[in-house]
């Protein structure tokens, strides 16, 4: 049971373990905040919409690179004139946290329950692995049967 806790205990470390965020690049690009915005018309994002809005919005993002803003200025300035639902990620506060949590708690679920699910099946081929015992009369007449049958 411990080792099943120790196990448990280390894939929720793992899973929540916070990744060293990378140096961020201070000139922000096109193509990197296209990935993470939405075209408002259409839904998709804005890197494969082909939209007059998805248009609008990109040479909005192109002035405000010419002005040197950074990635999170210029998704500010998204959200202030398309409202939050121009960013392709939920904010991490609210009904949006759900967003991120549910995924990752039903990998963690569904890993316990193939864990507990191995540990069963495993633990029951140990057990029909041994002999079963023979009756002594079932014991008998096997003998008798094999002698019959030896040259």
């Amino acid at each position: 049971m411990t080792r099943a806790l120790i196990a448990v205990t280390a894939v929720v470390l793992l899973a929540t373990a916070s990744v060293p965020a990378a140096a961020q690049d201070p000139r922000a690009s096109l193509p990197d905040i296209e990935d993470e915005v939405m075209c408002t018309i259409c839904g998709t994002l804005l890197a494969e919409s082909q939209s007059p809005q998805a248009d609008r919005e990109r040479a909005l993002i192109r002035t405000l690179i010419a002005q040197g803003k950074d990635k999170d200025q210029i998704k500010d300035a998204l959200v202030t004139e398309y409202g939050p639902r121009v960013l392709a990620t939920p904010s991490g506060h609210g009904f949006d946290l759900l967003a991120w949590l549910v995924p990752g708690a039903a990998i963690l679920a569904a890993a316990i329950a193939i864990g507990f699910g191995l540990r069963r099946t495993l633990r029951s081929r140990d057990r029909s692995a041994e002999a079963p015992r023979l009756d002594p009369a079932d014991a008998e007449r096997l003998d008798a049967d094999l002698a019959r049958h030896d040259p």
